[in-house]
């Protein structure tokens, strides 16, 4: 028996694999140069490639059909997949969540190694306009294909990963500033075999959990793809396919709503509320946590509401227990009539709004040219997915920090001066909100809830508040 190496050469800067995979899209350009050092005598007949996105989450399933026109070989072909090193990251960055493989429909034994910091990469991070130089462990997932003379081979390869982000959080943000995600598949190492193209060349992507949450995706590569019933999922079927020349596919979505959400779930939970009163009627519709009660009001209409004083026992070093005051750290709306689709898209939302806390007006920092804030009221959205467990997909927020240090950094007036000289002393007890702009001409809003979020417990122990 004929054995012979197939050497795969790879210089990238990112996540990446061999025929097919992914590519960190922020080091596309410098991926590619994947080749065989020694020719093999085998074909490519088809290539059947499944690519399913859901929220961060890349499912791959892709099939070859090989012929080997020559003589009895064996054939070692690897994967190489390229991740950064996680140690500053709160969420270190997992590349494969699975990986398996099947030759001719039987599941076939892999080799894998890995192999810490393989190179260094410079790596662009767009929130501070700055460089940085990372390090990158590559792993290897490997296998050897027995060939006869002149006979095909089907080789089936499925894994899962999570896709390229750097999400932002702020010290004292109170929702992170997530960053885009990408995905990027590699065509171009499959041009290596015979003369590099596909007989039978076929692509399903499915995007349809991208469209229902509106991620507003984009599709490079691949330009005849079609989504020809209109719900994501995009097909491609064609002949003769010159990897050489078309060698990528990637998809650069936002997925901010579902981060957030997830953030809101995790860290924070409901803060007590006292009472609510307003200028308008149905004052209690905002606190009910039911989606088809909605406070209706216009431009100039206000909000009181009233909160208990919350406490939370804790030791010192020395064993001593102490009460510690207990604040709320950010508030959330559902900005519109959420009680139906139809409700929703008649109905005015807030744009402006005054917002006091103790008598102190608090204000975002939209003006400063570092934005913290990633939701704004006007963003409103009626997803076509609207239920009870979704709910916090749709919060919209004026402010991406926490109270404590919008008081801090932007209050204007005496109040919010005497507010922070009295962290631990004095609690916040009313807060109070005006409508100050509408986006409908007759100045009308509606408003179906609000949340007052606080820290659970374990989350920001350690802040001064």
């Amino acid at each position: 028996m004929k054995n012979l190496i197939l050497l795969l050469l790879i210089q990238t800067s990112s996540l990446a694999f061999a025929n097919g995979g992914v590519v960190d899209e922020n080091y596309f350009k410098k991926t590619g140069n994947i080749r065989l050092l020694q020719k093999a005598d085998i074909s490519l007949l088809k290539e059947d490639l499944k690519i399913k996105i859901v929220s961060d989450t890349t499912f791959i399933e892709v099939t070859y059909l090989l012929k080997n026109n020559g003589n009895t070989q064996s054939v070692y072909y690897g994967f190489p997949v390229d991740m950064y090193k996680g140690d500053w990251r709160d969420d270190e960055y997992v590349s494969v969540l699975d990986f398996d493989i099947w030759t001719n429909d039987i599941p076939a034994k892999y080799s894998y190694w890995r192999v810490n910091d393989a190179y260094e990469s410079k790596q662009y991070y767009k929130q501070i306009n700055e460089y940085s130089i990372e390090k990158i462990d590559r792993q290897w997932y490997a296998l050897k294909l027995d060939f006869e003379k002149e006979t095909t081979q089907t080789l089936t390869i499925k894994y899962a990963v999570q896709n390229y982000r750097s999400d932002y959080y702020y010290g004292f943000g109170f929702i992170p500033t997530p960053s885009e995600r990408r995905f990027v598949y590699d065509l171009f190492p499959s041009s290596s075999w015979a003369d590099g193209i596909v007989k039978d060349f076929s692509v399903t992507m499915d995007l349809s959990d991208l469209k229902k949450h509106q991620c507003n995706y984009e599709i490079e590569g691949l330009e005849e793809l079609e989504d020809k019933n209109a719900n994501g999922i995009y097909t491609l079927k064609i002949k003769n396919f010159d990897l050489k020349k078309r060698s990528y596919l990637a998809v650069i979505y936002k997925n901010h709503r579902r981060v957030i959400a997830g953030i809101l779930k995790k860290e924070y939970e409901l803060f007590p509320i006292s009472s609510i009163s307003s200028s308008a009627e149905n004052a209690e519709y905002l606190i009910d946590n039911d989606p088809n009660t909605v406070w209706k009001g216009k431009e100039g209409d206000w909000i009181k509401i009233k909160l208990p004083k919350v406490f939370i026992s804790f030791k010192d070093q020395e064993g001593k227990t102490h009460n510690k005051i207990i604040y709320p750290m950010g508030i959330g709306f559902l900005n519109g009539d959420y009680s139906s689709k139809e409700n929703f898209d008649i109905a005015g939302t807030v744009k402006e709004m005054l917002f006091q806390i103790n008598g102190a007006t608090i204000t975002d920092s939209d003006f400063e040219e570092a934005v913290i804030n990633t939701i704004k009221l006007k963003n409103a959205c009626f997803l076509p997915h609207f239920d009870t467990t979704s709910i916090y997909e749709h919060l919209v927020t004026p402010f991406g920090e926490h109270f404590w240090s919008c008081i801090e950094g932007y209050g204007k007036d005496a109040n919010a001066i005497r507010l922070m000289d009295k962290i631990n002393q004095e609690y916040f007890h009313t807060f109070y909100i005006q409508i100050k702009k509408s986006d409908k001409e007759n100045n009308e809003v509606a408003l179906s809830d609000l949340y007052i979020f606080r820290y659970k417990k374990g989350y920001g122990t350690r802040l001064p508040y």
